[in-house]
């Protein structure tokens, strides 16, 4: 039974009755859509926290590294320096033996020469 006086009044009393419900059901689920639209806010910038952590990680494996192949240049640069001044002393003694053996070599035909030519004078 209706309290209100006309039957039009007692269905808009139901019908605001169903519109209540709705609005707080619709206001619970509201909330638990900011809920989890919080909890994926979260997610995410924690993903992000993660993703710069990783990429400062990477930063620096790749900063060692280059580290790393400097000084091995460096090393292999200063041996190869090394080993060209090696090559460059045994070239130079290497001349110095020639030169003097072309020296040797032509004060031998000199003095060879000059004997002849001494001996031919006595004979």
């Amino acid at each position: 039974m209706c309290m209100r006086k006309t039957k039009e009044g007692c269905v808009l009393a139901n019908q605001q009755k169903a519109l209540e419900a709705k609005v707080a059901d619709m206001g619970t689920r509201l909330t638990q859509v900011e809920t989890d639209i919080g909890k994926i806010r979260s997610e995410t910038q924690n993903g992000f926290k993660q993703g710069a952590e990783a990429m400062r990680e990477i930063n620096v494996s790749v900063s060692n590294l280059a580290h790393d192949f400097g000084a091995r240049m460096t090393n292999m640069e200063a041996r190869i320096i090394t080993e060209k001044e090696k090559w460059g002393e045994v070239l130079r003694t290497i001349l110095k033996w020639g030169a003097k053996a072309l020296i040797l070599g032509a004060l031998v035909a000199m003095g060879v020469n000059i004997v002849s030519s001494v001996l031919k004078s006595f004979n």
